[in-house]
């Protein structure tokens, strides 16, 4: 009999060391609303368009539970609410019971994998609870401002300005026509398509923006920064990697404390570019018919140009500055460690 007993134990415990996943769903028709807002203690975030006029929320769970029981207690004590105030559409999401002060959860859960807590307080379900994902379609024409405590957020082919903001992942932006504010404290950044102003921050990753119709505003304080095809004028600041800005109609300023810079302007800039790193190379590519005046130097390399210019002394220079096909708006290059080159594109 006991020898029944211990197997049949083995077996639920088996049962329950299974993975678990399900989801809360909650939906809101939408009449005059055109804005999305959502705050959460934890989880990531993907917000797309849908078929209908309607808001639908859907809050995805997966993990290793215990057991069943303990599974659908979390469920319980999580409350979703989707309501509409005048033009804004509200998801308020949060479990009500289930945290208690660090140093407890601590002593009374001792566990390897990542707790997830806030204010001094944790999640009792983060010794199981692997994932939290919010899940939502709106209307297409529609702007979102989202914000997560633990995870990445993704924001596709929306017609609105979107703001996001987490604290522990990446963000990523695809086909948004309209502003784009981001900022992250731990992950990595990415625009494709967008279709208006990018302002993006992060304190721990690379950025990527590519095909923007726009002015872009970029820095990171622990990675590279890669732009190509920007049709509006680019600021990129880093103080951890190398910068690419490849491909734009706009004016450059570029800033990297750790790395190269290569950039490339295709049209001529109506106001002063500027690129500045204090650990490696400047190189420049212009389009034949851009006209400025170079300002360039280096303090461990030297500079170089194959447009016509009037060099004075022996080449190679470690200072040139003359004006480029009649000489336009200032382009400012400095290089504390390397060398410049200002070519023409092709």
């Amino acid at each position: 009999m006991l020898r029944f007993l211990a197997v049949a134990l083995v077996c639920a415990m088996s049962v329950y060391a299974n993975e678990t996943d399900e989801s809360v769903r909650k939906s809101v028709p939408v009449s005059s609303a055109t804005h999305l807002r959502l705050n959460t203690e934890l989880g990531s975030i993907n917000v797309q368009p849908g078929a209908g006029k309607s808001v639908d929320v859907e809050v995805h769970f997966r993990g290793d539970p215990p057991s069943r029981r303990e599974f659908d207690r979390m469920l319980h004590d999580f409350s979703l609410r989707v309501t509409q105030q005048g033009s804004e559409i509200s998801v308020d999401a949060a479990f009500l019971h289930g945290w208690e002060p660090l140093l407890s959860f601590l002593i009374d859960l001792p566990f390897s994998g990542h707790p997830i807590c806030h204010n001094w307080r944790c999640l009792t379900y983060s010794s199981w609870l692997r994932e939290t994902e919010f899940r939502i379609s709106v209307p297409q024409q529609f702007s979102a401002d989202v914000s997560t405590l633990g995870g990445g957020i993704s924001v596709v082919r929306l017609k609105g300005e979107v703001t996001a903001r987490t604290s522990g992942g990446w963000l990523r932006f695809d086909g948004i026509e309209g502003a784009v504010n981001g900022a992250t404290s731990g992950g990595g950044i990415t625009i494709t398509g967008a279709r208006g102003r990018s302002f993006v921050r992060t304190s721990g990753g690379p950025i990527h923006v590519s095909d923007s119709d726009g002015d872009v505003d970029a820095s990171t304080s622990g990675g590279p920064i890669a732009i190509d095809g920007v049709s509006g004028s680019v600021r990129a600041r880093t103080s951890g990697g190398w910068i690419d800005a490849r491909d734009i109609a706009g004016a450059i300023d570029a800033s990297t404390s750790g790395g190269p810079v290569t950039a490339s302007l295709r049209s001529q800039p109506q106001h002063e570019c500027r690129l500045y790193t204090s650990g490696g190379n400047i190189s420049l590519s212009l389009a034949s018919n851009v006209h400025v005046n170079l300002d360039a130097s280096t303090s461990g390399g030297w500079v170089s140009t194959d447009f016509d210019v009037p060099y004075r002394g022996e080449k190679p220079h470690n200072e040139l500055r003359a004006p480029i096909n009649g000489g336009g708006p200032v382009l400012y290059l400095h290089t504390s460690g390397g060398w410049i080159n200002v070519h023409r594109a092709g």
